[in-house]
């Protein structure tokens, strides 16, 4: 569906977001006059929006990188059980070093012209399901390389931040870039990856191949996949972080979430890499389900990660389809 001119919307921006500048701070504000909040603080961005879901809202649009959108949904989720609103539509602006969620409802490297765009022009309206990990709703959630990605991402940056230096010199990019180099290469190289079993806990899982489903049905209880975990991930969407697109068969059915099980090694992944940004990265060492519920049962202590934003560490954990999200997808 399709809204213009008369939606009542206001922008929420994550002030700490790493590409929010001065005159970008502007902009947006010239984009949606009065109707712009920058929030410092989870606790802020929860004020905020419980005070705007309360007043009434068709469009909410959220600034920043994935862990900002999903916090976001959290909150908005929130908020709206709490007044007993409808929940909006949600927007999103690239402003993070992950957007993934950015990439599915084509957002550009524009974010003011973004705002303006999804405010005062014609946008599609487009229900997205989420899954539900630990009563976080995220378009994605893994556990493996890219939630140590992340761990010692954070790691390398909050040793950054303590150089005033290299903090105003080093961006998201550059930060991401030395967290791999020096801390993630050589772990997932020397460290022994710990070993997962998949359960499906939910309706059949569909086993599929490249070239669509292979036939084969995994009831609820069976054994879906066990291995040395490089990545266990479900999704929603096609996108994983950083433009990589994993996950080929997200959207592809009702209610089902594209599972995706790897054991592949390091020298595997970095031969793959631009076959995973193009969405045609298949192996004989991934597996790939349409499921609606499983259980990732570990055996040992594990970060995970649901839309970029790390939930801890864990030994077991569920994944199953949550409520969906009415995305506003940018038009061009």
């Amino acid at each position: 569906m399709g809204y213009d001119h008369g939606v009542r919307a206001v922008a929420i921006i994550n002030a700490n977001a790493r590409g929010l500048t001065a005159g970008l701070r502007r902009k947006l504000e010239a984009a949606l006059p009065g109707r712009v909040r920058f929030t410092a603080s989870l606790n802020d961005a929860r004020e905020v929006i419980r005070r705007e879901i309360a007043k009434g809202i068709d469009l909410l649009v959220f600034g920043g990188g994935d862990g900002t959108v999903v916090m976001g949904l959290t909150l908005l989720d929130e908020a709206c059980r709490g007044t007993a609103r409808p929940e909006p539509a949600v927007g999103v602006l690239r402003l993070g070093s992950g957007n993934a969620i950015a990439d599915t409802v084509g957002a550009t490297k524009d974010p003011a012209g973004d705002l303006a765009r999804l405010v005062h022009t014609k946008s599609s309206w487009v229900k997205t399901q989420m899954l539900d990990v630990m009563g976080v709703r995220a378009p994605f959630v893994g556990v493996g390389v890219d939630a140590q990605l992340l761990e010692d991402q954070q790691t390398v940056s909050n040793a950054i931040d303590r150089v005033p230096i290299a903090r105003s010199m080093l961006g998201g990019a550059s930060r991401y870039a030395l967290s791999v180099a020096l801390r993630s290469l050589p772990r997932f190289a020397t460290v022994e990856r710990p070993h997962a079993r998949v359960i499906n806990k939910g309706s059949s899982a569909i086993a599929m191949k490249k070239d669509g489903p292979t036939g084969v049905k995994r009831a609820a209880n069976d054994l879906l996949w066990e291995g040395a975990c490089t990545l266990v991930a479900g999704a929603t969407i096609p996108y994983f972080g950083f433009g990589l697109k994993m996950f080929a068969f997200a959207g592809t059915a009702d209610r089902a979430f594209h599972l995706r099980c790897g054991d592949a090694g390091l020298f595997e992944i970095l031969r793959n890499t631009p076959a995973a940004f193009r969405g045609e990265y298949f192996s004989a060492n991934v597996t790939d389900y349409l499921c609606d519920r499983v259980e990732i049962v570990l055996d040992r202590e594990t970060a995970i990660e649901a839309g970029g934003e790390l939930l801890g560490r864990r030994t077991s954990v569920e994944l199953s389809l949550g409520s969906p999200v009415t995305f506003a997808r940018i038009a061009r």
